[in-house]
């Protein structure tokens, strides 16, 4: 099958593959496993650990009786920290891992972690502190999207334009030419 593409078909395919391999591969090395400079913080037995701050960004309402909530962390520590999910790094109500990050790294990070709730309350316990929703949170500009949803989006994208340059590459079959009429 990948013979018959013309070959202006092929190359627009392994671009679109490359370009998504970047995607992927850059989405991986940003959400390092665990790095050199990863401190474990599962314990809490590190001064450093005890000074990670979840935060709430905003919080969109969807009409539907829930609320979507964006959280944030700030790590004043020159490095990064790693927390299991659990009592020190868990999203309620609901179950302790809702896809919330488990490595942080230093500095402020905003949206970090989406989280949907039925009404208005949520909290985000991390270290020793906790993020709880208030009645005056600020409102999100837009609907929030976890980053999950953003790279689904980014690969729907993707799959749309090696669609559009497949179709787009088909040799195009061309009518034959009339016979032009003389005048005598």
């Amino acid at each position: 099958m990948w013979r018959a593409l013309p070959a202006c078909a092929r190359r627009t395919l392994r671009r679109c593959a490359a370009a998504l391999a970047v995607v992927l591969v850059g989405t991986v090395v940003a959400v390092p496993a665990h790095a050199a400079s990863t401190l474990d913080c599962t314990p809490m037995g590190d001064p450093s650990c005890r000074t990670l701050v979840p935060i709430v960004e905003c919080v969109w309402d969807n009409g539907d009786g829930t609320n979507t909530v964006v959280f944030g962390y700030d790590n004043p520590s020159p490095i990064t920290l790693h927390i299991d999910p659990g009592s020190h790094n868990g999203m309620s109500p609901g179950a302790d891992y809702q896809g919330q990050p488990v490595d942080f790294q230093p500095g402020r990070v905003r949206n970090a972690a989406v989280l949907t709730v039925p009404g208005g309350t949520a909290t985000w316990r991390l270290g020793n502190t906790r993020a709880d929703l208030v009645p005056g949170t600020a409102a999100c500009a837009s609907k929030p999207v976890s980053m999950l949803g953003n790279l689904t989006v980014v690969g729907v994208v993707l799959l749309l334009m090696v669609a559009g340059a497949a179709a787009s590459s088909r040799p195009r079959r061309r009518l034959p030419a009339l016979p032009r009429a003389r005048l005598s």
